[in-house]
């Protein structure tokens, strides 16, 4: 189913706490960032005419949770339905540190989702309010950096609530580009000690805020309307 100032003191935060493996990272990230933005700002200058409204449009994205193919089918001027499937496998570019110890995380997801999207400006059809709900797994498999111990970090079997807020994916013919950013409600995730050989981290891992039940998104997007 790829972050922003979807709440800049919380992105700030978040960086200072876990350290990036490769500090290209970053700067790929802003790139691409600051590309999506220029990009929607440009596209989405006059708001759609009756001549231009699409029905529908099939597109991809990119969020923290891996990339997503999609299909929305716009109501009308001011709302669209959206069912996406999504899901990504690989390390996670980021080594959390919990209690002193850093652990590298090899991690793996798959879901499918389902959201409404609302325009509520006539004059603004660039801004969208959103909200849905996901069904799927996260898997993260965590290394202690400098030992043998291993856990597993899996969100299973939940549905997932969504709100947040959009830029872009107006409802009209042809290319457009879309960023989303906002909150998945979850249960937490709950972690399994592997391999321990000292102390068991489980219930620090576990009462980390990396693996809570609130976890940021942040999504750029590209679809054909039609």
């Amino acid at each position: 189913m790829v972050l922003i100032i979807y709440f800049k003191s919380l992105i700030l935060i978040k960086l200072k706490k876990y350290k990036m493996k490769n500090k290209n990272i970053i700067a790929t990230f802003i790139l691409v960032l600051v590309t999506g933005l220029t990009n929607i700002t440009i596209a989405q200058e006059e708001k759609t005419n009756d001549n231009e409204f699409a029905d529908y449009a099939a597109g991809i994205s990119l969020s923290p949770f891996g990339g997503a193919v999609g299909f929305t089918h716009n109501w009308n001027p001011k709302t669209s339905f959206q069912a996406a499937l999504g899901g990504f496998s690989g390390t996670a570019p980021i080594s959390p540190e919990i209690n002193g110890i850093s652990y590298d995380i090899d991690n793996s997801t798959s879901w499918v989702g389902m959201f409404i999207n609302h325009r509520p400006f006539a004059d603004a059809d660039w801004f969208r309010l959103g909200t849905g709900i996901g069904v799927g797994t996260i898997k993260n498999t965590l290394s202690s950096v400098g030992s043998d111990d291993l856990y597993q970090a899996d969100y299973e079997g939940n549905i997932v609530g969504y709100v947040g807020v959009g830029f872009g994916g107006r409802p009209k013919k042809g290319l457009v580009f879309s960023l989303d950013l906002g909150l998945l409600s979850t249960s937490g995730a709950k972690v399994t000690p592997l391999s321990v050989s000292g102390t068991d981290e489980s219930a620090n891992i576990e009462s980390n805020s990396f693996f809570g039940a609130l976890l940021p998104n942040i999504q750029l997007g590209i679809a054909w309307g039609f």
